[in-house]
């Protein structure tokens, strides 16, 4: 953090005590979590009228503060008026476990009042909040109440698709009560990222696609394709010169060994060409081969992704929408399935199983989408709907309606009425 915002503008190390059960009886319970404040200039936002907080009585009635010349009663009165800036170790607000409505199951949620805090302490409304690892939502879930525009990122796409259902609840209610001026949001797919977190889906993908035959019990090459070792670079680097000094060192453990070595990567550094060239020319036995996924016209495909697709069908009755989604079908969750179920591939009897919310905006400009209508289930094992019945303008419209799968993909299908 300091070669981000520079050692200087570290303006606080917060501590947040909070109590829990606890298994351990070998050392003191360790209940409390490190917050660093940093800026990037000396021109930040710190509303410290918005963080006050009351004194405690023995404060007020104890002449520890430096009002002279007035009363018990009227010292009280003035400091209850005015609060008390926290100091910089939290421990009035407890942790999540005892945040009643807000668990959502994610292993390092935080409360609402934490982050209520930082971003009152540390924002305006309209500003921007960033969070670069969501979770469970909670930074954007209180940015939202708060009337915050925000940036939500992560890898894990439960954690998108989680934070977008707990989203769609919030702006429904807000909505509802003609409360926010941000009505809506997007999502947004960039890089191959879960073939990188899910390493092993991601292996087996490959497998799959490139036609390897798994063998299983090799400490080190996983497979052969023709009579060729395969080795696979994990999908979360590039192939490397040190990978193939591993793969160097792991062929002189094995003198005998004869077949010709094929490698599976996803991307590589520059210098690899060269130096697999080089050790081509000096090996007439194990020669390296490179099926890079990226590039390679034959395994290419690989990468190729397939979006969702909805059948929708709509037509106007008098003022009134009629709405049914009639089909749905998410080639991505239906893969993922079918690599978790080898022997038979997956049947799924109603395809609202796939959809995780459905959005409706009745006077789409084709710029925001703002939600008029939203269906969430409120429990994991409630499907949508799938029909709806909308109030929608008497003047001629765009209806715009946005389908969001089980893994946050979105498909939005737009009707002039």
């Amino acid at each position: 953090m300091d070669e981000v915002f520079g050692e200087e503008n570290l303006r606080n190390e917060i501590v947040w005590c909070y109590t829990g059960p606890s298994q351990t009886s070998k050392y003191f319970v360790r209940k409390h979590d490190n917050i660093l404040f940093y800026t990037k200039t000396d021109g930040y936002t710190f509303n410290t009228e918005e963080v006050r907080f009351p004194y405690k009585k023995s404060t007020k009635f104890a002449g520890k503060t430096s009002f002279t010349g007035l009363t018990p009663e009227e010292k009280a009165k003035l400091l209850d008026k005015r609060g008390k800036l926290k100091e910089d170790w939290w421990d009035d607000v407890a942790g999540i476990g005892y945040a009643h409505g807000q668990i959502t199951g994610f292993d390092t949620q935080k409360p609402e009042a934490l982050l209520e805090r930082i971003i009152r302490a540390s924002s305006n409304p309209g500003d921007i909040v960033l969070d670069c690892f969501i979770g469970s939502g909670t930074t954007a879930a209180v940015a939202q109440k708060l009337g915050r525009r925000w940036i939500g990122c992560d890898i894990n796409r439960s954690a998108i698709q989680l934070t977008s259902s707990r989203l769609q609840k919030i702006i429904k209610e807000q909505i509802e009560n003609n409360e926010t001026k941000y009505p809506t949001f997007a999502i947004y797919k960039v890089n191959n990222y879960d073939l990188k977190l899910l390493q092993t889906e991601a292996i087996e993908r490959a497998v799959q696609h490139i036609g390897i035959y798994r063998t299983r019990t090799d400490r080190f090459f996983d497979g052969t394709l023709g009579k060729n070792l395969v080795k696979i670079i994990d999908f979360n680097h590039p192939l490397t010169l040190l990978d193939l000094q591993l793969l160097q060192d792991e062929l002189k453990k094995r003198p005998d060994e004869d077949r010709d070595i094929t490698i599976v990567c996803l991307g590589k550094e520059l210098a690899v060409d060269t130096w697999i060239e080089d050790w081509n020319k000096k090996h007439p036995v194990n020669k390296i081969k490179v099926i890079e996924l990226k590039t390679n016209k034959k395994y290419g495909s690989f990468l190729i992704h397939k979006p969702a697709e909805a059948k929708v069908n709509i037509e106007r009755k008098g003022n009134k929408a009629i709405i049914e989604i009639e089909d749905f079908i998410s080639p991505t969750i239906i893969e993922r399935l079918n690599i978790d179920n080898k022997i038979f591939k997956v049947k799924i009897p109603d395809f609202r199983s796939m959809i995780d919310c459905v959005l409706i905006d009745t006077n789409y400009d084709g710029n925001t989408f703002r939600i008029v209508y939203s269906d969430v289930p409120e429990k994991k094992s409630d499907l949508v709907k799938g029909k709806y019945e909308i109030e929608m303008p008497k003047e001629k419209t765009r209806v715009a309606v946005k389908i969001i799968d089980m893994l946050g993909e979105e498909v939005i299908k737009i009707f002039e009425l």
